[in-house]
């Protein structure tokens, strides 16, 4: 987007503006050592599940990466944002000066728009917003603990581990290497970051599902859930 246009179109605001602010959130994780896919010193990454409120379902990697930043920086302890519908519809409001989260979405005219997340904590009753929501992810993989091998394995891996409630775990070289090529991608081609997250996502829940299977633990995968590039309200 030319930062010289006051009054960017809808698809300069959609197709570059989000990604290349997310870009920016991931940069300067890297930059400050904050960045929440990164492990600490035994190895181990605290993944932490942020769910929609409206769904009941984690967030799509595209805007679960950002919320996750957002959460450590200002050191919220919910887990769950809402669009201002939602927040509206649970008896609260935002607080004044609040500001949201950017996420695009599409509507059911396969329409983009754009619109904004607030966790708990920036509303003026927190309570009356998490009492209403209903969270429907299952964590059916809490006993297990996934190992990051390669660097190309690292997002997929960790958002299977947000998705299913499993431990994670990776080597400090694997952990360098792929901090280096997000790195790359949000520097050289920050708007295809949001592709590369979508991709990431797609994996990941085969990951879960293979290895729910595997444990005897998967239910009747009567239809697909499908993740959509730009998630819906």
């Amino acid at each position: 987007m030319d930062p010289k246009n006051l009054n960017p179109s809808k698809k300069e605001w959609i197709g570059l503006y989000v990604p290349q602010h997310n870009a920016k959130l991931i940069l300067q994780g890297i930059e400050n050592n904050s960045l929440p896919l990164l492990p600490k010193e035994n190895g181990r990454i605290d993944v932490t599940p942020i769910f929609n409120a409206n769904t009941g379902y984690i967030l799509a990697a595209k805007d679960l990466i950002p919320a996750q930043i957002v959460k450590a920086n200002n050191g919220y302890e919910s887990n769950i944002v809402g669009t201002k519908n939602t927040v509206d519809k649970a008896g609260t409001q935002i607080k004044e000066g609040e500001k949201g989260l950017w996420y695009n979405w599409q509507d059911k005219d396969k329409q983009f728009h754009h619109s904004a997340l607030f966790f708990a904590e920036q509303m003026t009753d927190p309570e009356k917003f998490v009492e209403n929501v209903q969270i429907k992810q299952p964590q059916r993989l809490q006993n297990v603990t996934f190992k990051i091998n390669t660097p190309e394995a690292y997002l997929p891996m960790y958002l299977a581990a947000a998705k299913s409630g499993a431990k994670l775990e990776v080597s400090p070289e694997v952990a360098k290497e792929f901090t280096n090529q997000l790195k790359d991608i949000c520097v050289k081609e920050k708007t295809n970051l949001h592709d590369v997250l979508f991709a990431a996502d797609l994996e990941a829940n085969k990951i879960v599902k293979a290895t729910e299977q595997k444990r005897g633990v998967a239910p009747t995968y009567a239809r697909e859930t499908k993740i959509e590039k730009s998630m819906s309200r």
